[in-house]
């Protein structure tokens, strides 16, 4: 399954927000697995140590797999912030991110309708300016076969948008194929009219 993922080049993106005179600090980073997460937490927990709260929601793998959400309202009342911060990244179609917002109190009291908004807001906010790519689910075969059936296989091969990524030239020629997850099958089944060709993931 392939899926939009943040295109950031290992950088974090940062967008501030401000309602009545608190600042919310919304930073967004690729985080492929929930390690990657934690350790997102920790960097902004060292980098803004004087804030009053790190509320984080997260999607650590595809989009679509809930197993790997998670959110903390971290010390906000229950349910005023990491959820709704998970409802709209949860909603955005995009895998392997996490955003944390850093809040600065600002002296008035936002009630908890007001919180649900504005750590909300921050999360659009942030996804809005996040470049993004595409996530390919990609395996690879390795292929056997005669020297003389090189040119059709190759060919096959290119057909499921396979990329032959190493040759091995021995007794028989075995080809190293890179392709999307979802082809594999479908290549399987076009080789198995060559009985002499055989394949190993």
């Amino acid at each position: 399954m392939s899926y939009p993922i943040p295109d950031l080049n290992g950088h974090d993106l940062e967008v501030r927000i401000d309602v009545k005179n608190s600042l919310f600090i919304a930073n967004l980073r690729h985080t492929p697995g929930r390690p990657a997460c934690t350790k997102h937490l920790h960097d902004m927990r060292h980098q803004y140590p004087d804030a009053n709260h790190h509320c984080w929601a997260l999607v650590a793998d595809a989009p679509g797999n809930s197993t790997f959400w998670g959110f903390s309202d971290a010390g906000e009342p229950s349910g005023t912030a990491g959820k709704p911060m998970l409802q709209v990244l949860s909603h955005a179609d995009i895998g392997e991110v996490s955003v944390i917002v850093i809040r600065y109190f600002g002296g008035t009291k936002l009630g908890t309708g007001g919180l649900v908004k504005a750590y909300g807001e921050a999360v659009k906010e942030v996804l809005a300016a996040c470049p993004t790519k595409l996530k390919l689910d990609l395996c690879e075969m390795t292929i056997t076969l005669p020297y003389d059936l090189s040119g059709k296989i190759e060919h096959v091969c290119q057909q499921y948008q396979g990329e032959i990524i190493a040759r091995e030239y021995g007794q028989d020629l075995q080809l190293q194929v890179r392709l999307e997850t979802h082809q594999q099958t479908a290549l399987k089944q076009a080789l198995a009219a060559w009985p002499q060709v055989s394949i190993a993931n």
